[in-house]
């Protein structure tokens, strides 16, 4: 977070209106970097990375350690379950991409994690969650909302963290706003928490 720093209201306006362009921002970078090989994939969402500091959001909201094992949907170049190595939890990152998942697989092994987590090619909605104490998305609205009635049968407990997309009308149980300076360009990026409530 970004502490002691003056933002005008200008400046913080401004930021809220380059909120609205983020996702189309998103897909045309991600049009233009995928031509030779995510093309031919049925891919559900677009690949694009979440912000070093977005990831540390993630995993201070969601409170990962080490008795924990989170399962990253979509999991691109895999640093969010990286992330979760580094804090001593096990995982496992799934993604339609194998390039992306090799890359994954290069990042662990480069950060000294490969031992705690894992990394396969794989459809989201077919992954077994039942193992996860904590799951992380960077999805889209539409894909959190056809995985929501599969969340909310997990054990009681189990906890969600969401970048930028919510769940519709499921309250998150926790909210955060972050404001990112993107080389001089403001952008901000939402994280919702949620922990499946227990059975009554």
């Amino acid at each position: 977070m970004v502490q002691n720093m003056k933002i005008t209201r200008k400046l913080f306006n401004m930021a809220l209106l380059t909120r609205s362009f983020i996702s189309g921002i998103f897909l045309s970078a991600f049009l233009i970097s995928s031509s030779n090989h995510a093309t031919a994939l049925d891919l559900d969402v677009p690949y694009v990375e979440s912000p070093d500091e977005i990831v540390e959001v993630m995993m201070n909201i969601s409170d990962i350690g080490p008795t924990d094992y989170v399962i990253d949907l979509g999991t691109g170049d895999g640093r969010i379950v990286i992330a979760a190595g580094k804090r001593g939890a096990k995982g496992l990152g799934v993604d339609l991409d194998p390039e992306l998942i090799a890359v994954a697989k290069a990042n662990a092994e480069k950060e000294g994690v490969s031992d705690k987590i894992n990394f396969v090619v794989q459809d989201l909605f077919d992954t077994n969650l039942s193992q996860a104490t904590v799951i992380t998305l960077f999805l889209n609205e539409e894909v959190n909302l056809k995985l929501r009635s599969t969340l909310l049968k997990l054990k009681p407990g189990t906890r969600i963290v969401s970048h930028n997309f919510n769940m519709g009308d499921w309250k998150p149980d926790r909210y955060q706003q972050v404001l990112i300076n993107s080389n001089g360009n403001f952008f901000i990026h939402d994280v919702f928490y949620w922990e499946i409530p227990p059975i009554i």
